[in-house]
């Protein structure tokens, strides 16, 4: 005689031990994984200390030592200056710079002429021979300061002045544009002569700067020098 079908509670109590026995695997799966991972996590935080400690010890000594060196030595001199008291007649002497020029462009030759004065020399189809000298002087002026006192900062700031003071004159006057005209406000003019200052002073300044610095050294050595210069005199 054949078996009959189970019974409902039969079947009810195989589902849950079923999901018992299934529960029971994956909580002890997931507790083996979890585990796993945290003795992993754990022994990479600990090499990545051991690590950190070496490579911070390292750092510290090179920056302690060479590098500590270079940055108070001609690294300094090279971006500051040899003399506090020179850098910081500079940095006063850049806004009197700054003032004339503005003064004298906009008392005598007025923004216009000397946009136009920019423009033929710049595209070559009307060079004007008051660029060429006024970049000349920048880059005297430039070559001086770095050949006194070197300084690239100091340097930059002194040549960038009247640039600067050049490009403020574009305060108050009229532009047109496709759509239309346009009164210069102050904020725009300084923002405007800002940008020729940094993008047409740095260059000029490096300029200078290198032939300053190149004078120096040519003079340190055939001048009577047995021997180069320092690293701080060459900076």
């Amino acid at each position: 005689m054949l078996p009959g079908p189970p019974s409902l509670r039969t079947v009810v109590s195989e589902i849950a031990v079923f999901i018992m026995v299934a529960f029971r695997r994956l909580t002890d799966a997931t507790r083996s994984a979890v585990w796993a991972m945290w003795r992993v996590i754990r022994r990479f935080a600990h090499s990545f200390l051991s690590l950190s400690a070496t490579v911070y010890a390292r750092v510290g000594a090179i920056l302690s030592g060479p590098v500590k060196q270079f940055v108070v030595g001609p690294l300094r001199v090279a971006l500051l200056g040899q003399r506090r008291d020179v850098s910081l007649l500079v940095a006063l002497l850049s806004p009197v710079l700054a003032l004339g020029t503005a003064w004298w462009v906009g008392s005598t030759i007025g923004y216009d002429t000397l946009t136009a004065w920019v423009r033929g020399t710049w595209f070559g189809t009307d060079p004007s021979l008051a660029i060429f000298l006024a970049i000349g002087g920048l880059v005297v002026i430039g070559a001086i300061s770095a050949a006194v006192n070197s300084g690239l900062l100091p340097t930059s700031v002194l040549v960038g002045a009247p640039v600067f003071g050049a490009g403020v004159t574009r305060y108050g006057t009229t532009v047109t544009y496709s759509w239309g005209t346009h009164v210069v406000s102050l904020p725009e003019a300084v923002g405007i002569a800002g940008f020729f200052a940094v993008g047409f002073g740095i260059p000029i300044a490096l300029c200078g700067f290198v032939l300053g610095r190149a004078l120096c050294y040519v003079i340190s050595v055939y001048g009577g020098h047995s021997g180069p210069p320092s690293p701080v005199e060459n900076a």
